[in-house]
């Protein structure tokens, strides 16, 4: 059961976008995990991208106290990790959304995007949505961002089409 009231998703789904162009070519994640505890202070927060394979990064203190989560006044030793991630699939390979054991889902929402030769995004539509909670993230943030422009196999810069799945979910943890 999640032990949290009042998660706030619109100012904590804007997922950092790496220093350097996304990629458009092949499948990327990258995802933010704060933990917290009963009481909703915050404990850790985490920040890791398949893109830069050095692991899991302490989060900027602007990221993380965006994260505004409050707790429930839940029993001691009860720790909730709401992890945001971004998961971006080329072409027709749509990503499952498939979550680990144990986390519950409290946001889904898919993004089919058409990504321009210059790299940028043209068109972009709202695919499938799921959760019990609204995300922040959608066609207005997808367009902000830039992917490196991929050649097609004459060598000349080609247009692509993708998925970018943005989830949201929880775990719960006690601790003893």
């Amino acid at each position: 059961m999640l032990a949290l009231l009042g998660l706030v998703l619109a100012a904590s789904t804007s997922v950092p976008a790496p220093a350097t162009t996304l990629e458009s070519s092949l499948p990327w994640w990258e995802r933010i995990a704060v933990t917290v505890d009963g009481k909703g202070t915050q404990q850790s927060c985490t920040f890791q991208s398949s893109l830069e394979p050095s692991g899991p990064k302490a989060c900027e203190k602007s990221v993380a106290s965006s994260m505004q989560v409050t707790g429930t006044g839940g029993p001691q030793g009860t720790y909730s990790k709401i992890t945001f991630e971004r998961r971006f699939s080329p072409a027709a390979s749509l990503d499952s959304g498939k979550l680990e054991p144990g986390d519950t889902l409290l946001a889904r929402q898919v993004l089919f995007l058409t990504i321009g030769a210059d790299g940028s995004i043209d068109g972009c539509k709202v695919i499938a949505t799921g959760g019990d909670m609204a995300l922040a993230y959608g066609c207005d943030e997808a367009r902000a961002e830039q992917f490196r422009a991929s050649a097609d196999q004459g060598g000349s810069p080609a247009a692509r089409q993708a998925f970018l799945t943005i989830l949201a979910y929880s775990h719960d943890e006690q601790i003893a």
